[in-house]
């Protein structure tokens, strides 16, 4: 494979989102099933307040900013959502997820 970005791969984000939600949301369930398409929201695994906790979580592991604007289902909804809109985020700016969050006012 000829991979010119040193970025993670959207596979290796989406394992490590699943980590977080299952340390972090599924302690006491250790038998749910989550699947890469699963809701996030929908079906009780994590809640507004666990939203922002895993935006914290994917800034500082991928070192990258989530604006306000990008806090959607779309981007954040399932892991497979996350896996894409990270992995674009990362490689887009052309720094591999090496960008420091930035400040929120």
């Amino acid at each position: 494979m000829d991979q010119q970005t040193t970025g993670p791969a959207q596979s290796e984000i989406v394992d490590r989102a699943r980590a977080y939600v299952r340390e972090n949301f599924l302690y006491m369930r250790p038998d749910w099933t989550l699947g890469d398409e699963d809701p996030l929201l929908g079906s009780g695994v994590i809640d507004s307040i666990g939203v922002i906790e895993l935006v914290e979580f994917l800034q500082g592991a991928f070192r990258l900013a989530i604006a306000e604007e990008e806090i959607t289902e779309q981007n954040l909804g399932t892991l497979a959502a996350i896996g894409r809109f990270v992995h674009q985020k990362c490689h887009a700016n052309g720094s591999g997820g090496s960008v420091r969050p930035r400040q929120v006012a």
